[in-house]
C-alpha cells in the first residue's frame, strides 16, 4: 500500500486490542514482523506484519504495507494518531495510563530499513538541547543484538551501545543509518536526544 493510503489512515484514532507479547527469539521467518515498544514501560508488542500493527493501532483495515512502509511520514503520522486515540488496548497500557503519541524511531533487523521493524514510541519527541530525552538501558531479549539500521523521528537522534546500560562500544548520535558499522546486529541499549 502506498503513502496515499497511509495518509488516509492518519485520521483514525481508535486503538484495537491485538498482537502478542513478544517472547520468542527472532527467526528467519519473522522478517515481516512489526513490533511496538513503549518508552514509559519498555513493553514490546509484536505483530506478524506491518498490516497487523497498523490495524491494531488505528482500528482500520490495512493491506499491502511492508515494514519498510512503517518509516514513511504518512504512516508514522497514522501510528501517532492511533496511539493518541482514546481506545483501550489490552496489554499496551494499564488502566488510566495514556498511550504515547510520538514515534521516536523505527529500527530494523536488516540493512537499510529492511526486515522486521521495531517502532519506538514515547510521550514526546526530542528537543534541541544535548540532554537525553528517552533511554532504553536494556533492549528486550527479542531485540538485543538484532537491530542493524534505523531512522529517528520527532527531532530525535539515536545512539546504540553493544552492552546494557550504555556500556561498551557505541554508534551515534545519528538521525538515521542504514548500517551500524561495528555494532551491526550488536545493539543492547539505546538513547535518544
Amino acid at each position: 500500500m502506498g503513502v496515499a493510503a497511509a495518509a488516509t489512515m492518519v485520521m483514525m484514532v481508535t486503538v484495537l486490542s491485538g498482537g502478542t507479547t513478544a517472547h520468542a527469539a527472532p527467526s528467519a521467518a519473522a522478517s515481516d514482523e512489526a513490533c511496538l515498544m513503549r518508552a514509559t514501560t519498555g513493553q514490546v508488542r509484536c505483530y506478524p506484519s506491518a498490516d497487523a500493527l497498523l490495524e491494531a493501532v488505528t482500528g482500520e483495515p490495512a493491506d499491502g504495507f511492508t515494514t519498510a512502509d512503517l518509516a514513511a511520514p504518512a504512516t508514522v503520522a497514522a501510528i501517532e494518531s492511533g496511539l493518541a486515540g482514546p481506545g483501550e488496548t489490552a496489554g499496551l497500557r494499564g488502566a488510566g495510563v495514556p498511550l504515547a503519541s510520538v514515534v521516536t524511531a523505527v529500527f530494523y533487523d536488516g540493512l537499510n530499513g529492511t526486515g522486521a521493524a521495531l517502532v519506538m514510541e514515547a510521550p514526546s519527541g526530542c528537543d534541541d538541547d544535548l540532554g537525553v530525552e528517552w533511554a532504553w538501558p536494556t533492549l528486550t531479549p527479542e531485540w538485543r543484538n538484532r537491530i542493524r539500521s534505523g531512522i529517528g523521528y520527532a527531532r530525535c537522534d539515536f545512539k546504540v551501545w553493544n552492552h546494557a546500560w550504555y556500556a561498551g562500544a557505541a554508534y551515534g548520535y545519528v538521525s538515521s543509518s542504514g548500517y551500524f558499522g561495528a555494532l551491526d546486529g550488536a545493539a543492547n541499549s539505546v538513547r535518544m536526544r
